[in-house]
């Protein structure tokens, strides 16, 4: 992340030097959303720019970079532009809430995303393989190994490569099958350390084993116990199958671990966190939040010092009751963005599991006879809930 923090700061440093506003655009074009098919977050694009008024070489630079792509590869798209002619894209492989501002650059969100990205790893193994894939939350194929990449996964290139176990017999009696089973087992081990580093050096968060069922359980038994208390997933993936199938199948596996974790993020916040927007609030500009968990489409306003960069809780009080000076209305997505910001504390959005389409084996019926994390953030939290650091 030390790269991508550096990265942010040029950005900083160019867009802040422009000499007119900047157009800052964060798009939505993840095509599991069904807001997004058949393309319509261009149309969305399109009436946004002529509603905000956004000069007209601006708006096509904008429009441009995407008008001809069918699927983007991305789940949100950023945008930075100015009169001056500077442009700057991101395609990011984490869904953030549709946005757009024409004034100072909005780079809030853009910053969290990376920062807050809950890294995923997946371990591909079978007796004489062993792939490396990690989440990258601003997607560059050129980054793999020349094999995988599904825009959220890209492949670690792990050359130069080392000899994979070759067999010998079929029956346990059998010492050729033996002493095959004792290189498997020596090249599992052998692995868990190459897992280990990988794991340390793209700071893996969540580790996913995957590979043929009699194959998983083994390899996960060798991982050393740091890396195997990171795993979050063990499951049945044929290694021979098409490379896009795969990738599918890794990403289907990561939505589900992500949807479990965020139901555990739910109970936490039961059992040692604020719910609702006064009291999450609060709490979070005394500190006192470290981890704050949003529904995705969570609206409403807030009043707000600029000067001293507080909420101020009754939307009514033009002036500041600390400093005197005059608060304005933002919206109260902003506000989270910056609070959270500015006390350290990480935001996280939550998105209702049935706004995307369906995964590979999922029972979607079924999966809604309990509520998932979205609904109850929205029927019980107010859409707002943090869990405490006191």
């Amino acid at each position: 992340m030390a790269a991508q923090a550096e990265d942010i700061r040029r950005l900083k440093e160019r867009l802040e030097g422009q000499p007119g506003p900047v157009l800052s655009v964060y798009l939505s074009v993840n095509a599991r959303i069904p807001e997004n098919q058949g393309q319509a977050y261009k149309v969305r694009l399109r009436e946004a720019l002529e509603e905000m008024e956004v000069p007209e070489e601006i708006a096509e630079h904008v429009r441009e970079s995407i008008q001809d792509q069918v699927h983007p590869g991305a789940r949100t798209v950023v945008f930075f532009a100015a009169e001056s002619g500077a442009f700057e894209r991101y395609d990011l492989q984490v869904d953030l809430p549709e946005g757009y501002r024409f004034g100072e650059p909005y780079l809030a969100p853009l910053v969290l995303a990376l920062d807050e990205h809950e890294s995923y790893g997946v371990a591909l193994v079978d007796a004489e393989e062993f792939r490396f894939f990690v989440s990258a939350p601003i997607g560059d194929p050129s980054e793999g190994s020349g094999g995988a990449s599904s825009g959220f996964f890209r492949e670690v290139d792990l050359k130069p490569s080392r000899p994979h176990p070759r067999g010998g017999g079929t029956r346990d009696a059998d010492p050729a099958f033996r002493k095959h089973q004792a290189n498997i087992h020596r090249f599992y081990k052998d692995m868990g350390e190459v897992t280990q580093k990988l794991v340390n050096q793209d700071n893996v968060k969540n580790l996913i084993v995957a590979g043929p069922k009699e194959r998983t359980s083994e390899f996960r038994e060798t991982l050393p116990e740091p890396v195997k208390e990171k795993v979050v997933a063990e499951e049945n993936v044929a290694t021979n199958a098409p490379e896009a199938e795969i990738m599918e199948q890794f990403e289907a596996i990561q939505e589900r671990a992500e949807r479990k974790r965020e139901d555990g993020l739910i109970e936490k916040a039961r059992e040692n966190g604020v719910r609702g927007v006064k009291d999450t609030i609060e709490a979070l500009q005394e500190g006192r939040v470290f981890h704050v968990i949003a529904l995705y489409e969570l609206e409403g306003e807030i009043r707000w010092c600029d000067h001293d960069e507080l909420a101020i809780m009754n939307i009514a009080q033009e002036e500041c009751p600390f400093c005197g000076r005059q608060t304005r209305v933002r919206p109260l997505m902003d506000v989270l963005i910056d609070l959270a910001t500015n006390r350290g504390a990480r935001l996280e959005y939550v998105r209702a599991r049935d706004e995307f389409g369906e995964t590979p084996n999922e029972d979607i019926a079924k999966q809604r006879e309990q509520k998932d994390a979205a609904d109850v953030l929205r029927e019980e939290f107010e859409g707002l809930a943090g869990l405490l650091r006191y």
